[in-house]
């Protein structure tokens, strides 16, 4: 993926953590924006950006083994086209971050920084911290539009958002499901090398 889509996706992460932690200090502002924040934290938690049908982010989900190869297959295909838009996503949050004259590594840094102190990113410039905050409102943006389309593109492969997320999950968290998925993808792409 490379170091620009390493530090995207940790730049996703830490805006995440950010946003997190700024409804804390706004209860009223977190009800306000709790769309958000769902969208956010559920792409976050898949890392492929699929939507929830439950907000309820605080409970792991169950951790399911059984899956038809049918969805696996399905599971696959969508996961290509997720990661299609991803790397669009991920060039769009480059580009709003450069727009404000920041470079990604410097969003980062000062993204950690809100993240991990209470101080944030104080330290830094007016001018800056404007910048950082411009851009993180940029960002949050593109990840509210994309949210439909990758739902779309998942469900456009005839599987449902919950059962990509709980084969998402399976994956991460079961070598049953990640030596099922890895064989499934192994038939695929020998399938796909024998046809003219």
């Amino acid at each position: 993926m490379g170091v620009i889509g390493n530090n995207i996706i940790y730049m996703r992460y830490i805006c995440r953590k950010i946003f997190e932690k700024r409804m804390k200090m706004n209860k009223n502002k977190f009800i306000m924006q709790r769309l958000k924040v769902i969208l956010l934290a559920v792409m976050m938690m898949v890392g492929v950006g699929a939507m929830a049908q439950e907000p309820n982010l605080l409970q792991e989900p169950e951790l399911k083994e059984d899956f038809e190869k049918d969805e696996l297959i399905s599971f696959i295909k969508a996961s290509s086209k997720v990661e299609a838009i991803q790397m669009g996503v991920q060039e769009s949050m480059a580009n709003a971050v450069k727009e404000e004259g920041l470079t990604v590594e410097k969003f980062n840094t000062m993204a950690q920084a809100q993240e991990n102190s209470e101080e944030g990113i104080q330290n830094e410039s007016a001018e800056d911290q404007k910048m950082f905050n411009t851009a993180f409102e940029k960002i949050m943006k593109i990840q509210d539009d994309v949210g439909g389309d990758i739902q779309e593109a998942i469900k456009e492969e005839g599987i449902d958002i919950q059962v990509f997320e709980q084969i998402m999950y399976a994956y991460q968290n079961s070598e049953k499901v990640k030596g099922e998925l890895d064989g499934v993808l192994l038939e695929l792409q020998q399938e796909q090398s024998t046809q003219p």
